[in-house]
């Protein structure tokens, strides 16, 4: 008898040892956090892989929303609960923080997008200036909303084939409407962003863009000032710009 409730209380000592165990290295799981982040069209497929190593290594979630950075800068300004904002420029970050919506401090650079004409057929055109005259129609984004949308219109307008075009553009609401534009043959030729073509079904067929034709699309990041998530939304500031996930961001068609 003596045996048996001696192997019962080691049974129970074990029990609680183990359970006080499993509090001890399970913490992180049971605090896990989530951050809601607006992120522009062009950055779907980067961002879908860095959240889920951001899952594996920290064990917090991102909860992604998708769109033109115009529309998400009008929302933010409507009190939309986000935590962090991913344009794809630099202006609506910058006037969030002058308008005290976003952390000043935590404006940052996180990619650099690059524009290029892009067909799911042949180009037949040994310039970049016949391959837009040949076309039929030309998907855009929409230049008011879309930084790569204005970045296009400054190309055709380099060229000056803004005015001779109009008839032929097709505009989307976003970079990301722009690419279905094409991809669906509802346009002959597209102007997109790299990063959408890589990471697309079909490669399809690109006209390299030289950078001079267009301003620079340096895509910046913010921490929201109604954020109740400031410190987690700060961890992953910086785990974005961490040199491995640039090194990432960059293969995945975006500049240095």
């Amino acid at each position: 008898m003596k045996s048996y409730r001696f192997v019962n209380a080691m049974g129970r000592a074990l029990s609680v040892f183990l359970l006080t165990t499993l509090l001890i290295v399970m913490p992180s799981r049971s605090v896990a956090g989530e951050l809601s982040i607006a992120v522009a069209s062009n950055f779907i497929a980067p961002i879908k892989k860095i959240a889920t190593q951001f899952k594996q290594e920290t064990g917090h979630s991102l909860r992604l929303s998708f769109g033109s950075s115009g529309k998400f800068y009008a929302q933010i300004k409507n009190n939309a609960p986000f935590d962090v904002f991913l344009s794809a420029d630099l202006v609506k970050p910058r006037a969030l923080s002058k308008e005290q919506l976003a952390l000043p401090d935590s404006l940052t650079i996180y990619a650099k997008g690059k524009l290029v004409l892009w067909s799911v057929k042949p180009i037949n055109a040994l310039t970049l200036e016949a391959a837009v005259v040949n076309a039929n129609r030309i998907a855009i984004a929409n230049p008011t909303l879309a930084p790569y949308g204005k970045a296009a219109e400054d190309v055709l307008k380099h060229l000056t084939r803004w005015d001779s075009t109009e008839s032929k553009r097709v505009q989307g609401e976003n970079i990301s409407q722009t690419y279905q534009f094409v991809y669906s043959q509802n346009a002959d030729l597209g102007f997109v962003a790299l990063s959408q073509v890589r990471s697309g079904r079909i490669t399809g067929y690109t006209k390299d863009i030289p950078t001079k034709l267009y301003r620079p699309i340096n895509q910046g990041g913010v921490i929201l000032s109604r954020s109740e998530n400031k410190a987690l939304a700060a961890t992953f500031m910086t785990f974005l710009m961490r040199a491995d996930t640039q090194a990432q961001i960059i293969n995945m068609g975006y500049a240095e």
